[in-house]
């Protein structure tokens, strides 16, 4: 077996967004990397909180959650963790009141909406996390817990490009969802899904070239291109498979399953 460990983006590779199911074939796939002795992982922008649905039929070996600023393991203990730094928090908190911009927090295994409650309401609708999701009107919780990532919806975007050239340890991702505005995620520039995923490498005593991963979007390209197999999934991926020394173009159907099947295969000749 020539590579160890395997790491699934969630939305739009693993499952479909707006219901988060998971067809039977993936799960077929995951179980073939099992056998086979792969270390399976979920490599993806949401908190723990928001993996209900998918821990309900699927654990994971790790967790790299919120675009690879909070580690898990199996048992869901902390390995590593790279939250925003109070001061910039407290400067969104600000920034989204003084503009009238919608504002959520991920806190690892927690989501508070801040204000703007509707529209962030009918987003994670959208996203199927209604029941992970609480309301803070106090716009207080931050203050007692570590922040990984906000999300910022707003129709104009022209002041929060503003405050982001101004904090450039912090960047900005579009989610490319149905929202009535500019809808992003925002958290640490450094942090990303390859960083999380080198934590687990480093745990385990691992390198890239026993890594196979599995993406479907633009945070999912650097693991893509680090990973001595890169798969590049679903809609994007006449995009993302430019960044990846390994891709398949397929139905998302059977997607997962055919390019697991195709993998195993090879690494067998």
């Amino acid at each position: 077996m020539k590579h160890k460990i395997a790491f699934f983006d969630m939305d739009g590779t693993l499952y479909q967004t707006e219901n988060d199911i998971i067809q039977d074939s993936a799960l077929e796939a995951i179980d073939m990397l099992r056998k086979e002795g792969y270390t399976v992982c979920a490599a993806t922008g949401r908190p723990l909180n928001q993996m209900k649905l998918i821990l309900e039929r699927v654990h994971f070996d790790y967790y790299v959650l919120i675009n690879g600023s909070y580690i898990l393991d199996k048992d869901f203990n902390e390995i590593s963790a790279y939250p925003i730094k109070k001061e910039n928090v407290e400067k969104l908190v600000k920034l989204c009141a003084d503009e009238k911009y919608g504002l959520m927090f991920h806190f690892g295994d927690a989501t508070y909406i801040y204000n703007d409650f509707y529209p962030m309401y009918y987003f994670c609708k959208y996203c199927n996390v209604l029941d992970s999701l609480f309301y803070d009107p106090n716009q207080a919780f931050h203050k007692r817990h570590r922040v990984f990532n906000a999300v910022v919806l707003t129709k104009d975007d022209q002041k929060l490009k503003h405050f982001m050239e101004d904090h450039p340890e912090l960047r900005k991702d579009l989610i490319n969802v149905k929202t009535n505005g500019f809808c992003y995620d925002i958290f640490n520039a450094d942090n990303d899904k390859a960083k999380g995923i080198e934590a687990i490498l480093e745990k385990e005593g691992l390198t890239w070239k026993d890594t196979i991963c599995f993406g479907d979007s633009t945070n999912d390209i650097h693991m893509l291109e680090k990973a001595d197999i890169g798969v590049a999934m679903g809609n994007a991926s006449d995009y993302v498979k430019s960044f990846a020394n390994f891709s398949t173009t397929t139905t998302y159907d059977n997607g997962i399953y055919n390019a697991v099947k195709k993998i195993l295969e090879e690494e067998k000749d």
